[in-house]
Formats: C-alpha cells, structure tokens, sequence
C-alpha cells in the first residue's frame, strides 16, 4: 500500500514554487527598470499618462479612438490593417494603418465611402503624432461633413 506525502513536504514544495515565481517577477521588473514601489503605480496608469513602453495594440486602441473623435456617429466598419501595420525602429513610432466605411453624413444615410487611415504613434509615450485619412476624391467627405475643397472653392 503506497504511503501519503507528509503535509509537511507539500508545504515546503508550495513554499519553495512560491519563492521562485517571486524571484522571477522581481528579476523581471528589475531588467524592465522598474522599481518594485512603482509596479503598482505603472500598472494603475490609464491612456494619456506616460507610458514606459506602449505596445501595438494601445497604439490601434489609441487610433481607433481618435477616429472615432473624429467621424463620430458616421463609422459603420472600423478595422486594422494587420498586415500593413507595423513597428518602424528607425523612427520609434507604430504606424497604423484603418479602414473605414462611413456614411456621408451623421445621419446615416447615403452611399458608404471607404476611409484609409495613417495614424503614428511614438512606441515610448504612447501619444498620436500625425492623423490622416483619405478616400476616394470623387464626393470625399471630411470629418466636419463637409466636402473638402482647395483655396478657390474647387
């Protein structure tokens, strides 16, 4: 008849599993430079506070919220574009690519027009640096609703 493991072992064996997993969160925090008084404070930081590093994905989120600001009620479809979308080193941003179907107006009515937009995001703030977006020129729309024209009203 086999015999039980003493209470005993399985408290140390917890004990010992608990220790390791601390050691490796704390070694985790100390290569990431992030004092162990501060963890909580870095982790309670909302969008729009200074980021240590920001990821892919609060940069879509933060893209899709200004677009959002921006065309408001009119978006019927809003998507990334995962296979253009990506990390450029060299300048330190996400540049991330939407599209959009949005109606011509907040009254949702009319021929949907399909939106392409830039947004890029600085990888250490987690900030937007540039915002733009295009469409098909024939009947484009802004996000005022209107139609945009050059100087001469054309």
């Amino acid at each position: 008849m086999p015999r039980k493991t003493p209470v005993n072992q399985i408290i140390a064996f917890i004990a010992i599993a608990g220790g390791i997993i601390a050691l490796s969160v704390l070694a985790t925090l100390h290569v990431l430079d992030v004092p162990v008084g501060e963890f909580g404070v870095r982790v309670g930081e909302r969008l729009g506070k200074t980021y240590h590093h920001a990821t892919m994905t609060d940069a879509q989120l933060g893209c899709e919220q200004q677009t959002r600001e921006a065309f408001k009620s009119r978006i019927k479809t809003l998507h990334m574009d995962s296979f253009s979308s990506r990390y450029d080193q060299a300048q330190g941003q996400y540049k991330v690519f939407l599209e959009a179907m949005i109606y011509p107006d907040s009254d949702r009515a009319g021929p949907l027009r399909e939106l392409f937009i830039t947004c890029n995001v600085h990888a250490q703030s987690g900030q937007i640096e540039s915002f733009q977006f295009a469409g098909d020129s024939e009947g484009e729309v802004g996000p005022d609703g209107e139609e945009p024209t050059n100087y001469f009203g054309l």
